[in-house]
């Protein structure tokens, strides 16, 4: 499916490149509030204790034994089949855009190659995330994450706040539900009947209003893959 294949490599560079102009701005403002650090915050991170959770993706059995070991060995998460609120971290066998990935991109967690591990292993601790993440294939993956680090109390995305309400078809692959579930932890808005709508995303059978744009599940998997809304009549869906 089109949604675990990687991004053209013609648009990397350029993608790339306005990523890290947005993080270098993000670092800035990170750096400044991480050494402000109050008293008060302090004193929540020290009586909140959430536990992480952990996530792997296109990974073989045998790099999961790996990550399960090394995990019972350093702590410091619990396993998930599936990305959560409690989930900190995308462990990708290798770098395909998997559903969890996207999910994973959008809560603002590392999304890391399975080299962290390894080299956490021979470490003896787990090492720092930035240099295993997987920003040259998803671009905004650092954008997303020091947002997650910048925000104050719930992390919500905003990519797509500012876009009309959207209808996803049922028949929508990824599926319906976790299209919803994107759309919406990335500040949009998806409503359940047609009519409310003004974007629709994916195949829908009968008669549309003329006003209604249509596009491709892939309009919405490449923008959140760039943290940039794309153009629609990029992927308009033939009338």
């Amino acid at each position: 499916a089109f949604f675990e294949n990687e991004m053209e490599s013609s648009k990397k560079s350029t993608e790339r490149t306005k990523a890290l102009d947005t993080v270098d701005g993000l670092s800035d403002i990170f750096h400044k509030q991480r050494n402000k650090g109050t008293l008060e915050s302090r004193k929540t991170d020290k009586t909140k204790k959430t536990t992480r959770s952990l996530v792997m993706t296109s990974m073989p059995s045998e790099k999961q034994n790996t990550l399960i070991q090394v995990v019972k060995k350093f702590g410091g998460f619990v396993f998930t089949d599936h990305v959560c609120d409690t989930t900190t971290h995308v462990i990708a066998g290798n770098p395909r855009r998997t559903l969890n990935i996207l999910l994973g991109l959008a809560r603002g967690c590392w999304v890391l190659s399975f080299d962290w591990v390894l080299w956490s292993l021979e470490c003896g601790h787990w090492i720092p995330e930035e240099p295993y993440e997987l920003s040259d294939h998803f671009p905004g993956a650092p954008i997303y994450r020091l947002q997650r680090h910048l925000s104050a109390g719930e992390y919500q995305q905003e990519l797509l706040a500012t876009l009309p309400t959207m209808f996803i078809s049922q028949h929508s692959q990824p599926p319906c539900d976790k299209l919803s579930e994107i759309v919406q932890l990335c500040g949009g808005r998806v409503s359940k009947t047609l009519r409310q709508a003004k974007i629709c995303i994916g195949e829908i059978a009968g008669k549309k209003n003329p006003e209604m744009q249509s596009v491709s599940e892939k309009w919405l998997l490449d923008s959140v893959t760039q943290h940039k809304v794309l153009p629609l009549e990029n992927y308009f869906l033939v009338k």
